[in-house]
């Protein structure tokens, strides 16, 4: 799974993460066999935190949008938010919390200017839909449709470093940072920190 070797490449062996929006920790797990981590996860879904603590993960039912606040500054060595910026309801106000919880934060996202996007609403006049964005604009989680140009003024905004980027795009395959990102990533993956 390509968003795993991504995120294993950027967390140190033996870290302790909180992971946002953990569903029932497929990710959390795969990273203490590979990275020997200490994982903690967030979910909203109860049957998928059930499923995460039967499994024998430390993981809690609660609202990212409203419980982070929650944790003591700086008590992780991450925090991934793998695929769920763009469903929080505030996402700069969660970011900046994150940031407080941890040095460094993993986040990565759709990438709605991603040409298969841009050339569906083009050519059909209808919102597009991919393998990764597979929903009809009614019944969508998706509430901010944002570009990795978007992110990455934000980041700029907000005083936030870019430590290291990532993109995926065809058949989840890296896309060279150099080949025009924006265009030919369908998502994107970043490492961020405050300092």
């Amino acid at each position: 799974m390509k968003k795993l070797g991504i995120i294993k490449k950027w967390v140190k062996e033996g870290s302790k993460i909180l992971f946002l929006g953990c569903g029932s920790g497929e990710i959390i797990k795969s990273l203490q066999i590979s990275n020997k981590i200490k994982g903690f996860g967030i979910d909203i879904d109860e049957n998928k935190v059930y499923e995460a603590i039967s499994s024998g993960m430390s993981v809690i039912q609660g609202d990212i949008n409203s419980d982070l606040t929650d944790y003591p500054r700086k008590s992780f060595d991450y925090v991934i938010a793998h695929d769920i910026i763009q469903i929080m309801t505030k996402p700069a106000i969660t970011i900046r919390q994150i940031l407080e919880l941890s040095d460094k934060i993993i986040i990565s996202f759709p990438n709605f200017a991603y040409i298969k996007i841009r050339f569906g609403m083009l050519f059909s006049g209808k919102m597009p839909k991919t393998k990764i964005l597979p929903y009809e604009w009614y019944d969508t989680p998706n509430i901010h449709l944002f570009t990795i140009k978007d992110f990455t003024d934000f980041c700029k905004n907000e005083d936030i470093k870019i430590i290291d980027k990532n993109f995926t795009g065809f058949n989840k395959k890296s896309i060279p940072k150099i080949l025009m990102p924006n265009l030919f990533s369908e998502f994107a993956y970043f490492l961020l920190s405050r300092d």
